[in-house]
């Protein structure tokens, strides 16, 4: 479906995907032998893999395609980078103020968060200072340049990038702390889910809409379409996948995956050593 977006004049689509550069996280359960049941660190740290995967494809999409971007696309474009820039700021305020809270409550240890904390602060700098072009940009004060979104990409990308995979280490190793103390591992994650996917936070025909082209259904070969989002969100992902999806269809041309949930060619990269079309 994603496809159906790009105009008649348009190059075909390369053969390049929001796989790379770089490289998504595997789930802790696909990791286990056969027929072991996962405990609740497990389910936690995949649910956190998936979300940590929709922020790597997004931010993928944009690096990829940055350089590409034709000048009748350039506000499209950083109408859809502006929802990534949303997406990462919410998350971690999430876990700021909820999560990992409630995870030093349940363990009844202080600080044993901190670390992840201080890789927020690590690459908070470089990432805000892209958040700030990309406004910029957004609001017309400032021109588009792909080179700078490159540029700024580089500077936060790897520290945001081994926070993410340090974070999944992170929840495996409360398990130390016993299923029944951390028996609200998965309520918490839930509450700063829910709170994020709401109308308020990311909204319906902006945010979500880029949410939901940011995940994969043939992820780990398709185990989590039905998973994640999990089933008491599948209304809402109905109605931004047919009907709220359509108010800015020409952002989502640049996602990750299309309409479907189904990992796309992306709009405006290009294969190595091909050169951008006019």
């Amino acid at each position: 479906m994603g496809n159906l977006l790009s105009s008649s004049t348009a190059r075909p689509r390369a053969n390049v995907h929001a796989d790379r550069p770089f490289t998504l996280l595997s789930t802790p359960i696909s990791k286990l032998p056969p027929g072991t049941k996962p405990n609740i660190f497990h389910e936690t740290a995949s649910e956190m893999v998936n979300v940590h995967n929709l922020l790597l494809r997004g931010l993928n999409s944009i690096y990829l395609q940055a350089l590409h971007i034709d000048p009748a696309d350039t506000h499209s474009f950083i109408n859809y980078s502006h929802q990534w820039c949303r997406g990462v700021h919410l998350h971690h305020r999430g876990e700021e103020s909820h999560l990992f809270p409630e995870v030093e409550r349940m363990a009844g240890v202080q600080g044993i968060m901190q670390t992840n904390l201080e890789q927020h602060d690590a690459f908070e700098g470089p990432l805000e200072e892209f958040r700030r072009y990309v406004d910029s940009c957004r609001t017309r004060k400032d021109v588009f340049d792909g080179k700078k979104v490159v540029r700024l990409i580089d500077a936060f990308a790897e520290p945001l990038r081994e926070h993410l995979v340090a974070e999944i280490d992170t929840l495996l190793e409360l398990e130390k702390y016993g299923e029944e103390k951390m028996a609200g591992l998965l309520p918490a994650m839930a509450h700063d889910g829910k709170k994020i996917m709401t109308q308020q936070a990311m909204g319906l025909v902006d945010g979500l809409p880029f949410v939901m082209i940011s995940i994969d259904r043939e992820f780990e070969n398709g185990v989590w379409a039905n998973k994640f989002p999990p089933a008491e969100a599948q209304i809402m992902v109905s109605l931004v996948r047919n009907v709220t999806f359509w108010v800015h269809r020409d952002w989502w041309k640049f996602g990750a995956c299309d309409r479907s949930g189904k990992l796309q060619r992306l709009y405006a990269a290009v294969e190595d050593g091909e050169t951008a079309a006019s």
